[in-house]
This record gives structure tokens, C-alpha cells and sequence, in this order.
């Protein structure tokens, strides 16, 4: 991995220290390109014309087929979306709930998960069960928590990959062990995965998972995927049918024959296929690196950061230290400092991108590959800085 070679490509990084990739991923010239071409093709040429059309096509079936490739799925089981949680709100209200179902999520997770599942007790009188986690929970201890909290009306479990909060790896194999011996369906929240760790759908055994394309992938905002395990597409009904809820084009203005069995009754009409087009153009820049390589540096340097940090004095490290739970997101604490106003310092005074997070509430650094160890020494002396009131 030529690192030096991979900065070059990334502009964002020559005037920053940028470890916020967990917000928003700096795009390469790459993904810019894209964009831009496709953009000023449409503009030159006669938008709605048989050549623009089809290749806008084609633009978004490549990207398809790139997801595909990237988690190890069919393309056939993966409908492009907005971002992660519009793939979740698509699984969320399609499934076929009844009155007094169960869903089991965890307290730790982002309001993206939260609250789409609280929000199906107001709509259905689904019963959310909201179990509690350490930010650092031990893997075997959280699956005997969804073990127990299993009930003959659960339904669904549904949480983060990763949790965004403090980089938690979660146990998703031995869960879905679980879930599977209960006849329980399970939905993956994977905002923090894809681009920063290998996936594998076939591995992993899920039925649905939603990931987003502005992440670690670096592409541009707007875009994502959703993975439905192909048995489980016909389970999820479509809440915004448009023209390719329909089975064939002959049956324009009814609905005699759905289309049931297809990803594709999930597409919303007109979508942008720059859009698109920057966000494949990410994914094959990750994929160029490698994604087992990126996993393992971003490892490497977030626990380089969190042995440095920990061994300062009046700073906690909420992030695991286990290389199996572990990932590239670090999350600390300075001794009487507000994270909110150390995350405005670290910019202002050292051009450090970070962010805060509310439980626990620390300040949350997303080490990536294009970082680099001389950066990490400037982000431990920005933070001996704060921590001694400087």
C-alpha cells in the first residue's frame, strides 16, 4: 500500500488532518471525475434522448454490480438507495408486522436505528426491546443478552455492524446463530462497515443490511445500497410504489400482478446517475487498495492512537482494546473538558477533523487508511495540549 501515492489522489487531506471518515469520507479525484463527467455529458447532449437514457442506465446496473461485488452478494439482491437509513426505513415499513411483534435493538446505538424502531410501536404496536451495553461489551455477553430477550413475538433484531459511538465490532455471527435457531429475521445497520472492514453477505448471513456510499467507501453523499437476502425479498412490501412495483410494462395504471419477487420494485423513478457513477467510482478505489489491507491498517493505527492515548494522564478511552472487537473509530475523554468545545479547538488550533459523541460522551476520531503516523503524533500533542487547559 503506497500511502503516499493514495494522499495525492485525496485533496481534503493536504490541508487538514481529516479523521472524520465515519461522518463523511474525503473522495478521491476519482469519485469527483465521475460525477463531473457524467454531469457534463448530460448537459451537452439531449437529456432524455435514447443514448443518455440507456447509458444512465447502465451507470446505475454498474454500480449495482460493484456493491455486489464489494459484500459478496448477487446484484440481484441489492437496490440502490440514499443513504443507510433510507435502506432501513425500506426493510423497517415493508416487513409484515402485527400488533405485539418484537424488536430487539441496543441502547448504544445512533438515532438511525433507535428511532425507526421505536417509531414501529407507533404505527404497528411493535414492542421495541432496547437492551443495555457497555460501550466495550465482551461479545459473549451480548449474545446471551439477545438470547434471553428472545421471545415467541420477536420478530426482528436490528443494530449496528459497528456502533458508531466507539468503534464496537458487534458479534453478528454469533447473534444470527441465534436468530436463526428462533426463526428471527435480522437487519444490520452497516453505516460504519463498508470501505473500512472486509464483508462478506455470504459469511455473514443476514437478511437485510443497509450500508451507505459517503462513508468510508468516499463517495459522494446521496447515495448507498440495501442487500436483501434474495429469499427475503418478497417479505418486504414496497411503502413508496412507483412504475417497477409492476410485474411487466404492460400492466400501466393496475396492479393486477406486482412485482414481488424482484429488488427493483424498491426504485424510485428518476435518480441521478452522476451520483452513481461517483459512487462506484469509490468503491473501485477501495477495492484497488484492498479491503483486508485497509481493515488491517485501520486497526493497526486506531490502536496505536488508543495505547498513546491511554497512557496519558486524564484521558479515557471508551473504545475497545481487542483486536476482534476493535475497528478504525476511537473515542475518548478529556478530564474536564467539553467534547463538543474540544472538537472546535482541535480545528481551530491544529486543523483536526473529529466530532463529538453523546454516550459516552467523549470525542471520537475515525482512523482510515490514508492516515498516516505522523498525524496521530500531532492529534496525541493537540490532546496533551487540552488536556493540560491549553
Amino acid at each position: 500500500m503506497n500511502i503516499d501515492n493514495i494522499r495525492n489522489q485525496i485533496p481534503t487531506i493536504q490541508s487538514s488532518v481529516y479523521m472524520n471518515t465515519g461522518w463523511q469520507g474525503p473522495p478521491p479525484n476519482s469519485v469527483t471525475a465521475a460525477i463531473q463527467a457524467r454531469l457534463e455529458y448530460e448537459s451537452t447532449t439531449a437529456a432524455t434522448s435514447p443514448e443518455v437514457l440507456e447509458s444512465g442506465k447502465e451507470i446505475k446496473l454498474s454500480a449495482r454490480e460493484a456493491v455486489a461485488n464489494l459484500i459478496n452478494a448477487s446484484t440481484d439482491e441489492i437496490a440502490l438507495t440514499q443513504n443507510t437509513t433510507h435502506g432501513l426505513a425500506i426493510v423497517l415499513a415493508g416487513l409484515p408486522w402485527e400488533a405485539g411483534d418484537e424488536v430487539i435493538t441496543f441502547d448504544i446505538e445512533h438515532n438511525a436505528v433507535l428511532l425507526p424502531a421505536l417509531n414501529l410501536g407507533r404505527r404497528f404496536g411493535v414492542k421495541t426491546n432496547v437492551l443495555s451495553l457497555a460501550p466495550n461489551e465482551a461479545p459473549e455477553t451480548i449474545v446471551d443478552k439477545v438470547e434471553q430477550a428472545i421471545t415467541d413475538r420477536t420478530r426482528l433484531v436490528f443494530f449496528s455492524h459497528i456502533q458508531y459511538a466507539t468503534g464496537l465490532r458487534m458479534p453478528v455471527e454469533a447473534i444470527r446463530d441465534v436468530t436463526n435457531q428462533n426463526g428471527v429475521w435480522m437487519l444490520l445497520d452497516g453505516a460504519q462497515t463498508p470501505g473500512h472492514i472486509k464483508l462478506d453477505m455470504q459469511e455473514l448471513g443476514v437478511d437485510f443490511y443497509s450500508i451507505p456510499g459517503q462513508k468510508w467507501l468516499l463517495g459522494p453523499q446521496g447515495t448507498g445500497a440495501l442487500y436483501i437476502r434474495e429469499s427475503a425479498i418478497p417479505l418486504v412490501e414496497p411503502v413508496l410504489a412507483a412504475s417497477q412495483f409492476l410485474a411487466t410494462d404492460e400492466d400501466h395504471g393496475e396492479l393486477e400482478e406486482p412485482n414481488h419477487t424482484l429488488i427493483t420494485k424498491f426504485n424510485l423513478g428518476t435518480t441521478s446517475p452522476a451520483l452513481a457513477a461517483g459512487f462506484e467510482a469509490g468503491i473501485k478505489f477501495i477495492q484497488e487498495i484492498g479491503a483486508t489491507e485497509i481493515e488491517e491498517r485501520n486497526k493497526k493505527l486506531a490502536l496505536d492512537l488508543k495505547i498513546r492515548l491511554s497512557n496519558m494522564h486524564g484521558i479515557t478511552v471508551y473504545s475497545p482494546f481487542n483486536p476482534d472487537t476493535s475497528s478504525g473509530l476511537v473515542t475518548f475523554s478529556i478530564d474536564g473538558s467539553d467534547p463538543e468545545s474540544s472538537v472546535e479547538k482541535l480545528w481551530n488550533n491544529n486543523r483536526i477533523v473529529g466530532r463529538k459523541v453523546a454516550k459516552p460522551a467523549g470525542i471520537r476520531l475515525a482512523l482510515d487508511f490514508f492516515n498516516t503516523e505522523e498525524e496521530i503524533e500531532i492529534v496525541c500533542e493537540a490532546i496533551r495540549e487540552l488536556s493540560q487547559g491549553r
